[in-house]
């Protein structure tokens, strides 16, 4: 299986009831279901005389399927990317192996089964959906480019702070990190975990270096601030992101299955607006755990205003987001605070940007 291949899948389930809620789920995600047993002896056939599908298939099982035992899954194991099992009553049926709860839901069984096509994540990532955890989890992420979504993050996370809320800002964005260097801060990478930059106020930054201890960052992360906010960058091709294995893809997928709120930014132009539709289709055909909300940065001021906010909310009504937000052009605001490197409150309080901004934090304060 390919980096950006969607996973295939055999489903091996005696219940109808249970084997089409699984198999209509993947399907709808665009996972491709090649084959469903109804017993032992047809899944073993299956394998037998399509062996170079099987070797890059996901076979997932359920104790109810007749004649199944341990010794012929074990046998069938080697045959196939991965093997899992399903059941009502995990502890009963572990004489087959480790089986897993069946989810009652489409976006938990969604969110389960990429945790095993991204192995071996998936333990870790299950225990933390079951946990309570201290931190609010917001995750803003680009429909497009130059969207103004790090800037976003960086004085979104400097207001949570000034509200007294110990606030962790990371940067995710893999093809072009540009925290650091908007607050001229140095060294960021090589800091161990997180780094605190003003009182209340920590950064982090995520290189292929770290990314394999990103669970247990936001692990200790999540204990120990009450608000988290992540700058994705670009989330174009979000569905085979969630899938894919390559290493800038560990934070999306994380945020999509464990964030408290996904924040897709988008700019009121041309361009902008055909990247928004782009990601919201995507989005629409992809189950994600996390909230999802739309921002329109950089709003035109009068009549023509007015028209982008209508399109805007057109094109992002029908996916039900927690919230929408609407954000003025503040050209001037934005130059002063990179021109001094440092966030809009430290550059002009007074700005519309910035009460725009605060505004939005005193919402992810409550």
């Amino acid at each position: 299986m390919s980096d950006l291949e969607l996973p295939t899948v055999i489903t091996a389930i005696a219940s109808a009831t249970t084997e089409g809620f699984i198999a209509s789920t993947l399907f709808a995600q665009g996972w491709n279901v090649v084959f469903r047993a109804i017993d032992i002896d047809s899944l073993e056939n299956f394998i037998h005389h399509n062996s170079e599908r099987a070797e890059t298939a996901m076979l997932i099982f359920a104790p109810d399927l007749s004649g199944v035992t341990r010794e012929r899954i074990d046998a069938i194991t080697l045959r196939v990317k991965q093997v899992v099992g399903f059941s009502e009553t995990p502890s009963e049926d572990s004489y087959l192996g480790e089986m897993h709860r069946l989810p009652k839901s489409d976006t938990d069984l969604v969110s389960l089964v990429r945790g095993f096509v991204r192995a071996p994540m998936l333990r870790q990532s299950t225990q933390m959906q079951n946990k309570k955890r201290k931190a609010h989890v917001l995750a803003i992420g680009s429909a497009g480019s130059n969207t103004g979504c790090t800037t976003l993050a960086i004085n979104i996370a400097m207001e949570l702070s000034v509200l007294e809320k110990s606030t962790l800002l990371i940067d995710a964005n893999f093809r072009a990190p540009s925290i650091a260097a908007l607050l001229a801060l140095r060294n960021v990478k090589s800091e161990a975990g997180w780094r605190t930059i003003a009182p209340m106020l920590s950064i982090a930054e995520i290189t292929q270096d770290q990314v394999t201890s990103v669970q247990a960052l936001m692990e200790s992360a999540t204990d120990s601030f009450d608000r988290i906010i992540i700058d994705l960058g670009s989330i174009s091709g979000l569905s085979n992101r969630l899938t894919d294995r390559r290493w800038t893809s560990t934070v999306t997928t994380w945020t999509c299955d464990l964030g408290d709120e996904l924040m897709v930014v988008a700019r009121p132009d041309v361009l902008g607006f055909h990247r928004l539709e782009q990601v919201s289709a995507l989005i629409e055909t992809t189950s994600i755990r996390s909230g999802l909300s739309f921002t329109l940065n950089m709003r035109s001021p009068g009549r023509k205003g007015t028209d982008e906010e209508v399109r805007f909310l057109a094109i992002t009504t029908p996916l039900r987001p927690l919230n929408v937000r609407f954000i003025a052009r503040d050209s001037r605001a934005v130059h002063l605070a990179e021109s001094q490197k440092s966030t809009l409150i430290e550059a002009n309080d007074r700005s519309n940007l910035r009460k725009s901004i605060a505004k939005m934090a005193s919402e992810i304060e409550h």
